[in-house]
């Protein structure tokens, strides 16, 4: 039976608004949060402030092309997709740039990008690819289960060995979660995660900046000091209250907190805005969490169902983590919040990734009329 168009479907303004009115309020957090910090680097306030507005005007621009791209071209090129982020992630280590003894970046010229910002999404396409192709095998461990796997363990592995472990657990989490909504059987996942389990504890007992993290985390939640990070980030929390010190009015970002325009922006966000900006923050991620969740239940094309569930869920998973450490709940990770730490490849990626949601979302309970506009 030939499927109902619905010509109504434009641009859909639940995902659009919290997304934009997340970025807009960067400009100011980012703004106050750096400006110390840029003055002392570079002589220049502003300098960190006007790199951020311009990655925040190219993101917002990249929003709206791929929206307008239908969301289906990403099934055919899925697979050159995903060999280039592990081709890109493997060059890290022979090209790779090593920044605070961590070697997550590649330069070309002027460009400098993480590849596991782009991984975090191709993984998911490939993925939503697989478990089209494969759908009356994915019951099957060999012809179905084990390949979807494989490209899992294979990114995650990758990223892991940078070494940016919490970004591998949020790609590898994200991806199961993905699998879980398709037919693969309960028990291979089962399986899978607790063969995985003793080499994930192997590998954290092999680093030291890990067990120190889990340590210092242990010791406060036990009751004693956290490490400084923590400690600043719940101080700065503190100060805020209910309505906030005011925008600019950050003490924290007076060099006490370290990352205060990155991994722990969401402190200043409730240091300068307080208890209501926090709640802001949180309720934008809700709205565009809902309704990312609302467009894989009602689309009528597999591909977009697992696709648009992985990329919210990915974005998701990073307010979730980022929150969480700044607030005490998760040990410290290096994990930035979407759409408000400072503009990078993250913030550029995350973007392209709403618009092709926004695309999905267009097809949703119909057939996408390429007549209407945006």
């Amino acid at each position: 039976m030939e499927k109902e168009i619905y010509k109504e479907h434009r641009i859909d303004i639940w995902i659009l608004a919290p997304v934009i009115l997340l970025i807009v309020f960067s400009l100011g957090v980012v703004y106050s949060a750096s400006s110390d910090y840029a003055m002392s680097r570079f002589g220049d306030s502003n300098y960190l402030f006007k790199q951020h507005l311009t990655k925040v005007a190219m993101s917002v621009v990249l929003i709206f092309i791929f929206a307008k791209i239908d969301y289906r071209v990403y099934y055919d090129i899925g697979k050159y997709l995903i060999w280039g982020s592990i081709l890109l992630l493997i060059a890290l280590f022979i090209i790779g740039v090593t920044v605070k003894n961590v070697n997550r970046w590649i330069s070309l010229g002027p460009i400098r990008f993480q590849p596991s910002d782009l991984a975090k999404f191709t993984i998911i396409i490939y993925l939503s690819r697989l478990l089209v192709r494969k759908k009356n095998h994915l019951t099957e461990l060999y012809k179905g289960y084990l390949p979807l796997v494989f490209f899992i363990i294979v990114v995650s592995g990758l990223v892991a060995l940078q070494p940016n472990f919490s970004t591998s657990i949020i790609i590898f989490g994200s991806s199961i979660l993905l699998l879980l909504t398709s037919p693969v059987k309960l028990k291979h996942i089962i399986i899978t995660l607790i063969s995985i389990l003793p080499l994930g504890i192997l590998f954290i007992m092999t680093k030291s900046y890990i067990r120190a993290r889990i340590e210092n985390y242990a010791d406060f939640t036990s009751g004693g000091s956290a490490q400084h990070q923590l400690n600043q980030a719940i101080i700065g929390l503190g100060n805020g209250g209910f309505f906030g010190t005011g925008g600019g009015y950050s003490v924290q970002k007076q060099f006490f907190l370290p990352e205060s325009y990155g991994d722990f922006i969401f402190s200043i966000v409730g240091e300068e805005y307080g208890f209501i900006g926090t709640v802001f923050v949180i309720l934008m991620f809700s709205m565009l969490l809902i309704r990312g969740y609302q467009v894989s239940k009602n689309i009528n094309d597999d591909f977009g169902k697992y696709l648009s569930f992985g990329i919210t869920t990915i974005l998701i998973a990073y307010a979730v983590v980022n929150t969480s450490v700044s607030t005490g709940i998760f040990p410290t990770t290096g994990v930035p919040i979407p759409f408000i730490s400072y503009g990078g490849t993250a913030l550029i990626v995350n973007s392209v990734a709403v618009g092709i949601l926004l695309n999905i979302s267009m097809y949703r309970n119909g057939i996408y009329d390429k007549n209407s506009d945006i």
